[in-house]
């Protein structure tokens, strides 16, 4: 059965609306990672309870009052970090992570959701990460949080661990909705002090 002239030109139209835009998701997924930079990320202080700690690789998880975590890897100028141990109440200035990337995801980042990248992010000025370089991560993320004021963008990963990240082109966060799946490209944080909190006194 032959269509109608008019649907023929509908579809040719159609395809040729959608063509362009799935090139583009593909040229984006197959732009090669270039190292980032986070000498523009936010300082922040926390006052929070050690979840989790790997000396050997200086990567500490935090747990904020709020119930809130966050994992960064401390500097290599924090020099005590081996008396700081799981439970403990601490003090940490850490920059936040840097996100680079926002997109939809291709199927085959569906199947692979986390994937550590070779290229290495570079850490703000004097700063000394244990590897020389920040680690930067790809992993398709659920859109929990966007805050325009302070151009930072909350996500949630594959383990359900949720993450706050700068973002480099804040112009992104206009194109996203809180629920969106999408691919993010980041930075990993970096705690730049870190020693135990002093305790209260009881009144």
């Amino acid at each position: 059965m032959k269509l109608p002239i008019h649907h023929l030109i509908l579809a040719g139209l159609v395809l040729a609306a959608i063509t362009p835009f799935y090139r583009a998701v593909a040229e984006e997924a197959a732009t090669p990672a270039k190292p980032m930079s986070v000498e523009k990320s936010i300082l922040v202080s926390i006052t929070a309870t050690v979840e989790a700690i790997d000396h050997k690789t200086r990567e500490v998880t935090l747990k904020g009052p709020l119930g809130n975590t966050v994992t960064f890897t401390v500097d290599k100028r924090v020099k005590r970090l081996k008396e700081v141990k799981v439970g403990d109440t601490v003090e940490a200035d850490y920059y936040v992570s840097v996100a680079a990337e926002l997109r939809k995801p291709t199927p085959e980042e569906e199947k692979n959701p986390l994937v550590v990248l070779e290229a290495a992010g570079r850490a703000p000025k004097g700063t000394s990460p244990a590897g020389g370089g920040l680690r930067q991560f790809k992993v398709v993320t659920t859109v929990e949080g966007l805050d325009r004021t302070t151009e930072t963008i909350t996500v949630k990963g594959p383990g359900g661990n949720s993450l706050t990240a700068r973002v480099e082109d804040p112009s992104r966060l206009t194109q996203i909705h809180i629920g969106d799946t999408i691919v993010v490209t980041y930075t990993e944080a970096l705690a730049v002090s870190l020693e135990k909190a002093e305790p209260q006194e009881d009144k």
